[in-house]
């Protein structure tokens, strides 16, 4: 019998061992190219770029051309770039298997590519005799100047079509002075402009109303626009369904409920606005806390979803709740900033990503010293993104790093919802309908959907079944199957979020409040209790669950709750029922292809966090944590201005190795969960194709020594990783004992695995390597991030599930942490 959850988790103590890498040597090898008639390829290219320069009397100071590849290969982007000169790479786009690049040219530099044109013709370099600037050239098939079509980046499909005006997202090039200058030149064109821009390291977003020939117009005499995007908008899902309960139930509630401490921790709810009135929600909600973007909007909840999420948040399901007849004592508090709107109000829509940034700032200002899980379920209508950072994703992100402050944030924000027109694709549809913005941030927690019930009451609704299987995906939960591997594995994780139901034909889908979580009303005049599902009802579920970690350990940073989600989280029965499965030795059942195992990480995350293994160990299911600070790279030691690689950190795991060895040959399972939070640097400037132009500042890994190989063996493989450039690089790990293994578990900014393997070899493990790997605060040196120091939390555990071992008191013991009896 499994022994209960009921003892704290185990903290390192010990500080891990740093150690400096070796500097890398310089190398890496040109782009492959399509082979080129010398004379006819660099004829021609120079020819078209000939024809793109501007006339004599265009004053504009800079130009935009646009570099197309060849269908099949690559641009050599970093070519196409020079700092020195002031050239700039805007954004590169995909267009099939063609790459395109736009970059920006001063006026008195255009002479630069026509020389390397003029030198790839005429011109010999090394040993070979090959052309002058092969690599760069015969990269390119074609050079023009730049259109608008030419910053769309997003998919060409949803360029706008017509001469209709148009919401457009502008990246500008530059940060708060040039969205200041931007403003000023779009207003003396006549053109409605938001007033929020939305700031990141080298780029400031802004919302612009315009035809596609007024932003044309603008184009040339305007130099900060480096991409465009369609303007995002909100689809939250907003249920208010029949009544449950009457005034007597909540009533007989309050008796039972305990006020949260004033300084215990907050969920703040980013929705519509949340009704304290409601008396189950105003007990924990102050008046102070009761908060507004605009104050035009006001702070009251204009639909009901914000009212519902926070019910949630503060009770959860709040039909068990009803019936329990238990004391209720309630460990956090509620926080509301009105995000939108009410009815019938006229506004400039302002980028997403920039209310949600001042949303979390009046929060902050409001109540300084809070420490709060910010709950967000409201998200644009499909997932075009795929996966690609967007502006609201990079500020959700930006927020979570404390980009503007320091500040380090826990988000937890919806996956989106499928529209109900799909349920009768169930599930085949969920596979091809992608999590929506901005549910691919890297920081984020995103939530999925889990049905969680299947008992369907009402009698008029006699023949209709279930849609999902209990266990199963929410009907209405999207996924990240046909993501880029280089995207995060997104869920992170499911929480329960109802039901759907079809009627005995197969034609109708609809929704039912047996299948639905009970949550309070925004007008408790008319009726207290509404329900709530799907996405929205996971993600207040999923920070409730973080606020209370919060509660149970007060000192863990963000970083370290998301951990514990993560880590405690579990695939159901019904959902790895996706795995093929073949019978193994002594019964169990077994998958050999891991590829599997990343189809249900890109359908559930990491699984249903279990609240008693998120906030406890068990005598054999022994958690240890650990917060630390490494700096990722720091400056060569000879040669100046250069960024390389620097600290390692080691840890001597507490091990409980004489049980471990006294336990032979049981079976048992080490999971390791390492969180971190990642400075974002979006716009679409290649990302992965190209080092320099990076979306996170860093990466980590982690790596566990073999139990062949000595500690010195190991730090060597270590160090090698650290430098391979395409950061797969393992040397003889022992992956093939873990369940998803380095290639698929290094996605993101969170990453966790397991490993099963004997416990007298996980007696010899006893060292875990956390290394860096390459990001823009290595690639980009002018920004001036590259000796930054960054925090990472790690969660180790292991489990001895078969055998009645207790292995937390000997590691306790180890830790000099009394153990309670």
């Amino acid at each position: 019998m499994a022994k209960p959850f009921n003892r704290p988790h185990l903290f390192m103590r010990q500080q891990p061992d740093t150690a400096s890498f070796t500097a890398p040597g310089s190398g890496g090898g040109g782009t492959r190219s399509k082979a080129r008639d010398r004379a006819a390829h660099g004829a021609l290219l120079k020819a078209e770029f000939e024809a793109a320069l501007p006339p004599e009397q265009d004053g504009a100071r800079a130009f935009r051309f646009e570099f197309e590849s060849e269908p099949g290969f690559a641009l050599e982007l970093e070519s196409l770039e020079s700092e020195r000169k002031g050239i700039e790479l805007l954004n590169v786009r995909r267009a099939g298997d063609t790459t395109l690049a736009t970059v920006l040219i001063p006026r008195d530099k255009l002479r630069h590519f026509l020389g390397i044109f003029e030198d790839y013709l005429t011109k010999t370099r090394g040993t070979k005799n090959n052309p002058a600037n092969k690599s760069l050239v015969e990269s390119i098939s074609h050079v023009r100047r730049a259109s608008v079509r030419s910053l769309w980046t997003d998919p060409e499909a949803r360029f706008p079509s017509g001469g209709a005006a148009f919401w457009w997202e502008v990246w500008l090039r530059g940060n708060q002075r040039a969205a200041d200058a931007f403003k000023v030149s779009a207003r003396q064109a006549g053109l409605t402009v938001s007033q929020r821009p939305l700031l990141f390291v080298d780029r400031a977003v802004l919302n612009l109303h315009a035809t596609v020939l007024q932003i044309s117009h603008l184009l040339e005499r305007d130099e900060l626009i480096a991409e465009l995007r369609e303007a995002k908008t909100s689809t939250a899902e907003f249920l208010a369904l029949t009544p449950f309960e009457q005034v007597g139930w909540v009533n007989n509630l309050l008796e039972r409920v305990q006020a949260p401490p004033l300084d215990g921790p907050s969920v703040c709810i980013l929705d519509t606005g949340v009704n304290r009135g409601h008396r189950l929600l105003g007990l924990a909600l102050p008046p102070s806390s009761v908060l507004t973007v605009d104050s035009r909007w006001g702070t009251d909840d204009h639909h009901g979803h914000g009212t519902e999420m926070a019910g949630l948040a503060l009770y959860g399901d709040l039909g068990p709740v009803l019936i329990s007849n238990t004391h209720v004592p309630l460990r956090h508090q509620l926080e509301s900033v009105k995000l939108f709107p009410g009815p019938g109000d006229t506004h400039v829509p302002e980028v997403y990503g920039a209310v949600t940034q001042e949303a979390a700032a009046r929060a902050q200002v409001q109540s300084p010293g809070l420490t709060r899980t910010f709950c967000m379920a409201v998200t644009s209508p499909d997932g075009h993104e795929k996966g690609v950072p967007s502006s609201w994703s990079s500020a959700v992100d930006g927020l979570a790093f404390g980009s503007a402050d320091g500040e380090r944030r826990l988000m937890c924000i919806s996956a989106g919802n499928i529209n109900r027109d799909h349920f009768l694709l169930y599930p085949n549809g969920n596979l091809t309908e992608l999590v929506r913005d901005p549910g691919q941030a890297w920081n984020a927690i995103t939530v999925g959907a889990y049905a969680d019930r299947d008992a369907l009451t009402e009698p008029e609704l006699a023949g209709w079944k279930p849609i999902a299987a209990m266990g199963g995906l929410c009907p209405s939960s999207p996924t990240s199957l046909v993501w880029e591997s280089d995207w995060p594995i997104k869920p992170d994780i499911v929480m329960p979020g109802g039901n759907a139901v079809v009627d005995p034909e197969g034609t109708t889908c609809d929704f039912a409040s047996s299948l639905s979580l009970l949550t309070t009303y925004f007008r408790p005049i008319a009726r207290q209790f509404s329900t709530s599902g799907e996405t929205s009802a996971a993600t207040a579920l999923a920070a409730r669950l973080a606020a209370r970690l919060h509660a149970e350990y007060p000192r863990l940073w963000p970083e370290s709750v998301r951990a514990l989600l993560v880590h405690s989280a579990e695939w159901t029965q019904e959902m790895r029922r996706a795995l093929p499965q073949k019978k193994g030795g002594k019964g169990e059942r077994k998958t050999k292809k891991k590829g599997e195992y990343r189809k249900l990480l890109r359908m559930y995350g990491h699984g249903v966090p279990d609240e008693a293994a998120a906030c406890f160990s068990a005598d054999d299911a022994l958690t240890l944590m650990g917060q630390y600070e490494i700096q990722p790279y720091g400056l060569h030691p000879t040669k100046k201005g250069q960024i390389v690689t620097r600290d390692m950190h080691l840890h001597a795991l507490p091990w409980p190795g004489d049980v471990l060895r006294d336990l032979g040959e049981t079976e048992v399972e080490l999971r390791v969960t390492l969180s971190y939070f990642i400075e974002p640097l979006p716009g679409d400037r290649g990302y992965a194709q190209n080092q320099r132009h990076r979306y996170a500042s860093h990466g980590l890994r982690f790596e566990l020594k073999t139990a062949t190989e000595s500690l010195d063996e190991f730090k060597v493989r270590i160090n090698k990783a650290a430098r391979a450039e395409d950061e797969t690089a393992t040397s003889k790990s022992d992956s093939d004992q873990w369940l998803f293994g380095s290639d698929i578990r290094s996605a993101g900014s969170i990453h966790s695995d397991r490993w099963r393997g004997t416990a007298v070899d996980l007696a010899s493990k006893g060292f875990l390597a956390i290394y860096p790997t390459v990001g823009w605060w290595k690639e980009r040196p002018r920004l001036g991030r590259g000796e930054t120091r960054t925090r990472y939390a790690l969660v180790v555990s292991i489990r001895t599930p078969r055998v009645d071992t207790d292995i937390y008191t000997p590691v306790a013991i180890q830790l000099g942490i009394p153990v309670l009896v």
